[in-house]
């Protein structure tokens, strides 16, 4: 009996990690998206909760302006782990030249990254929508014109759920709306959605992410420029 004791305490403890372990990796990432548009007046929030809310991202972003050439945005971006939070708020001019070059920078990582959009659309398949809500306002003046535009906005959001729906997995039905405004001309819109994909999928995607940048030869170095260069 004595022999046994320190082993039973072992296999208890062992027993006990393994639960944790499970629980974890079973425990969902959410991802909150929210954005508004009302005359010219914009705003969007994600809001990304993992380990049951001891990771917290928000990105918030109050202010969009229109100046012509350019779209002037300032965010706000609140992140905690393990009930340490930081907070910053910082200003970005995107231009054209912004918008090639991140192009550009896309182009890069797909040639230097084994198969990436095969990883984004396996990685996609572990995605569950268990919500989406998009309705808008479309107002041009003139009636005949007013019902066209109505039409198309129809049109683009049907593909755009359809084109979703091939990559995720929708739990909930879409809820849209598009609403003619006949007696002005205006156009507003606000979208929100719910997704949620397991910690431990998550895990594992960054790991073959990461597998696949090692392929080619400066992958990871590659990556961290352009992701973390100031």
């Amino acid at each position: 009996m004595m022999l046994g004791y320190p082993y039973g305490w072992i296999t208890a403890a062992s027993l006990f990690f393994l639960l944790i372990l499970v629980v974890v990796l079973s425990s969902q990432v959410v991802i909150k998206g929210h954005m508004r548009r009302i005359g010219n007046n914009d705003d969007a929030e994600v809001n990304i909760k993992a380990l049951f809310g001891i990771i917290r991202y928000t990105m918030k972003v109050p202010v969009v302006q229109f100046t012509g050439r350019s779209v002037q945005l300032k965010e706000e971006v609140s992140k905690m782990s393990a009930g340490i939070n930081t907070w910053k708020q910082f200003n970005e001019d995107i231009d054209a030249d912004k918008v090639a070059s991140a192009i550009d920078k896309l182009k890069y990582l797909l040639e230097i990254t084994h198969n990436l959009t095969g990883w984004v659309r396996k990685t996609l398949t572990k995605v569950r929508l268990l919500e989406w809500n998009w309705s808008t306002s479309v107002g041009t003046g003139d009636a005949m014109w007013t019902a066209m535009s109505t039409g198309l906005v129809w049109s683009v959001k049907t593909s755009i759920i359809g084109v979703l729906s091939q990559m995720v997995k929708l739990q909930a039905e879409p809820q849209m709306n598009v609403q003619p405004n006949y007696q002005r001309s205006a156009f507003t819109t606000e979208w929100s959605c719910i997704a949620q994909i397991r910690f431990g999928y998550a895990i594992l995607a960054g790991l073959q992410l990461l597998v696949r940048m090692r392929k080619m030869k400066g992958g990871v170095k590659a990556w961290q420029n352009i992701l973390f260069k100031a």
